[in-house]
């Protein structure tokens, strides 16, 4: 019994000093939805930070082995991932595992070599866990600014479209807020948007249609089904401060012309809702009186949109015209 209780509280003291293990050999420094990240992995999408700038309530993240066991009591929130309340684990079959603790924690255990071509899993998994942990909430939005410290975003489900809308607006003169997540807020009776970091992920078939991006500049980020997404840096460009939200526009691909509509209350509330990044987390992290309270009030602040363009037919002028009629035809 002594030499079980001796092992149980080495092994908790030594959990308790990860972070601080961890200071002494990292050499990154990142920001990734305004929070800072000090890392023994080089995270080139994240925005680089001088090793010399505040570093308040950092996330730590190292290579190491992660945990067998969760503390407490763990639920399965979907096939790659067990959680509790503070600690999340994912594992993906012959690529790596994930933990991440606390909101300020992340643990890297590589299975295959190559495992730096797949830090895509680390952007969207442990930068979500992140949030969650920090009672704060990603939403599935790309986004453009309408004027110097004000955005307007798009909401919609991966496929639909808002990536390449935000890469064609820019063609008009748009300067580019975020791709494809964004932390959204309320504060002082305003919404706000964090976000993400520098970088725009197209579908191969959407690459061909703009001519903002570069061909030799693409970096491939992720296959499904034989189709390939690309990430393209704009680090120069990245906003690391919040932006005043002044519409958010839901996008769907369905029938045969593009429609507008204003969407409000409930209608907007589901929308909203629809589009939390990683949205079946929230009950197994217990956030949802959290979800619910927060997009309640963003609905209420912003004005919405629904626009649905066509499944099968090719929009990708006019599309983006009809977009920017509605965020106001200003000199761009």
């Amino acid at each position: 019994m002594k030499v079980f209780l001796i092992d149980y509280l080495f092994a908790h003291f030594i959990v308790g000093l990860r972070p601080l293990i961890s200071r002494n050999s990292m050499s990154y420094h990142y920001l990734a939805f305004g929070i800072p990240f000090i890392s023994e992995i080089e995270l080139s999408a994240l925005m680089p930070l001088p090793v010399d700038s505040p570093m308040e309530n950092p996330v730590y993240v190292r290579l190491g082995t992660v945990p067998t066991q969760l503390s407490g009591e763990v639920v399965k929130a979907d096939f790659f991932t067990d959680c509790t309340i503070d600690e999340l684990l994912y594992h993906i079959p012959k690529i790596m595992k994930l933990y991440i603790a606390n909101g300020n924690e992340v643990i890297v255990e590589p299975i295959d070599p190559e495992y730096t071509d797949h830090l895509i899993y680390f952007y969207s998994t442990c930068l979500t866990a992140i949030l969650y942990q920090r009672d704060q909430v990603p939403f599935h939005v790309s986004g453009v600014f309408t004027a110097p410290g004000k955005v307007a975003l798009f909401a919609a489900e991966s496929g639909t479209g808002k990536s390449t809308l935000a890469v064609k607006l820019q063609e008009l003169g748009y300067l580019p807020f975020t791709d494809d997540t964004a932390v959204i807020y309320v504060e002082n009776g305003k919404c706000y948007a964090l976000a993400s970091y520098p970088m725009m992920r197209l579908w191969e078939k959407s690459i061909a249609e703009q001519t903002l991006l570069k061909e030799d500049e693409k970096q491939k980020i992720y296959a499904d089904e034989g189709k390939m997404k690309y990430g393209f840096a704009f680090h120069e460009q990245f906003a690391t401060e919040p932006a005043e939200v002044e519409q958010i526009i839901y996008l769907k691909k369905e029938g045969t012309e593009i429609q507008v509509k204003p969407i409000k209350n409930i209608e907007a509330f589901k929308a909203l809702a629809d589009n939390v990044f990683r949205q079946h987390w929230v009950p197994a992290l217990e956030k949802g009186r959290l979800h619910f309270n927060l997009i309640s009030r963003i609905v209420q602040l912003v004005p919405g949109t629904c626009i649905t363009r066509p499944a099968e037919k090719p929009t990708y002028n006019q599309f983006p015209s009809i977009v920017k009629n509605i965020l106001g035809n200003k000199d761009k």
